[in-house]
């Protein structure tokens, strides 16, 4: 092999990118702090079951880790989501979510009337804001910033937010539209109506039920998405070195054109070629700080969320009704510590066990920590009641437990993109490409917390690397 790099995290992001430079003939070792590989990507049993405690599946639009799953052999594992559909819980009802909107902005008042989602003036005044012409969008802004005025406030705060905000765990008022909801930057940057708008992009993307859709919105791989961590762990093999925190990173005499790195840790030091950080933003931000304080005083300015998932097996004598669809969002202003609800057995066919129902319940928002303030068994049974309350499982049988349960907390879980964010993280790469060739930072904390997004990044910094240990 031609030289070695060592790679900081053993998350997707790391993972992906050793894979990569051991692909092009390039010796890579993975320094992993944790006792296991994959980071948020993780499993756990409960009820006699193996399931996702953390991503269950990952947007199709963007093939990178499809196509990373087919470089693997898991190819033929691929598969879509069983059900289609979901709901919104607001005013104590189960409403379905409108099924053609981008994002959940509706491109037509129609899509949001009588379906007990929003009242009629907010229909009158969505239809009125989607007709309203505006200037194309310039720069970044907050996605709550473009589209309040388009579509009001209840249409955002019971559609937009719920779902933007149950990915990212944060508040679309404060989310850049660029970072975080790409087809609605676009649809923004056309200026005129925003309805029109945004019906174009969602025909370019094959979702507006004019044509054939393009393919399926998610995937996953039969068994888990922790089965791409394994084929790759499988592949990097002694590569990953477990519980190998990184102390320090520090540049050593230049080899040719290049630059030699000692990366030190507990176990003794290592001498790379180049170094790639794939760690959360603030560990990122700690060995970087020596070497480019510009560029982790942007790292260490990242906020994150902390977030919770509890996964409930139910048999089906304890649902009060048909899941029918993929699960529910919950807008803030319901007040519950649910933020959303997978019905997991329903989406994914692999989950769907006879007699028994797996649910999947997240609590956690930047602006709402009240679950950090129970304990398990408080958390337990306070979500075990809200599932009652939402009349997804019987009053009684919430009451009195009996359901399998593991929580899974995830701190510091979810970085957050405010506006300007993508800008930022461009000044991180330049900043570090001038100042500390040879050595670059990738992961969620850039252009992305989907496993299509950081495999992507993971490759592009391994190419950078790869492009620098060669000179």
């Amino acid at each position: 092999m031609i030289g070695r790099v060592a790679v900081v995290g053993a998350g997707i992001s790391g993972l992906a990118a050793a894979y990569e430079l051991q692909s092009a003939g390039i010796e890579a070792v993975v320094l992993e702090a944790g006792d296991q590989p994959g980071g948020k990507i993780d499993s756990a049993p409960v009820g006699g079951l193996t399931v996702d405690s953390g991503p269950d599946g990952f947007v199709a639009r963007d093939p990178a880790a499809a196509e990373l799953c087919r470089r693997l052999g898991l190819g033929a594992e691929l598969v879509e989501p069983a059900a289609s559909g979901a709901y919104v819980w607001v005013d104590g009802r189960l409403c379905p979510l409108p099924a053609r909107s981008v994002l959940g902005a509706v491109w037509t008042a129609d899509a949001v009337a009588g379906t007990g989602v929003v009242s009629e003036q907010a229909v009158d005044a969505l239809a009125r804001g989607l007709a309203r012409d505006a200037d194309p969008l310039l720069g970044d802004a907050s996605v709550g910033e473009v589209l309040r005025p388009r579509l009001g406030d209840e249409v955002f705060e019971r559609l937009v937010d719920p779902l933007l905000g149950g990915i990212n765990a944060g508040s679309a008022d404060e989310m850049s539209i660029e970072a975080c909801a790409p087809p609605l930057y676009e649809a923004a940057q056309m200026g005129g109506p925003l309805g029109p708008a945004l019906q174009r992009v969602a025909s370019a993307q094959g979702r507006d039920g004019s044509r054939e859709a393009m393919g399926p919105v998610f995937q996953s791989v039969r068994g888990g998405v922790t089965r791409i961590v394994d084929a790759l762990a499988a592949e990097l093999g002694e590569a990953v070195q477990l519980a190998t925190p990184v102390e320090s990173v520090k540049p050593q005499a230049a080899r040719g054109a290049g630059r030699r790195w000692r990366v030190t840790t507990p176990n003794g030091p290592l001498e790379a070629d180049g170094v790639i950080l794939t760690c959360p933003a603030w560990e990122s931000a700690r060995l970087l700080e020596p070497l480019a304080p510009d560029a982790a005083a942007i790292l260490g300015d990242i906020e994150y969320a902390d977030v919770a998932l509890a996964t409930f097996v139910v048999r089906d004598e304890h649902l009060a009704q048909p899941l029918d669809g993929s699960g529910f969002l919950v807008p803030r202003s319901q007040g519950l510590l649910t933020t959303a609800c997978s019905w997991t057995s329903s989406k994914w066919r692999h989950y769907a066990h006879e007699g028994l129902a797996v649910l999947r319940v997240s609590a956690g928002r930047t602006d709402d920590r009240r679950w950090m303030d129970l304990d398990s068994a408080e958390l337990i049974s306070t979500l075990a009641a809200e599932l009652a309350d939402t009349g997804v499982v019987s009053v009684q049988d919430a009451t009195r437990g009996r359901f399998e349960v593991r929580v899974t907390p995830w701190l510091r879980s979810l970085p957050q993109y405010r506006p300007g964010h993508l800008e930022r993280a461009a000044a991180v790469d330049a900043c570090l490409a001038d100042g500390t060739p040879g050595l670059v930072a990738a992961g969620a904390a850039f252009r992305g917390v989907g496993l299509p997004a950081c495999t992507r990044g993971a490759q592009e910094a391994a190419g950078a690397v790869t492009r620098a240990v060669l000179c």
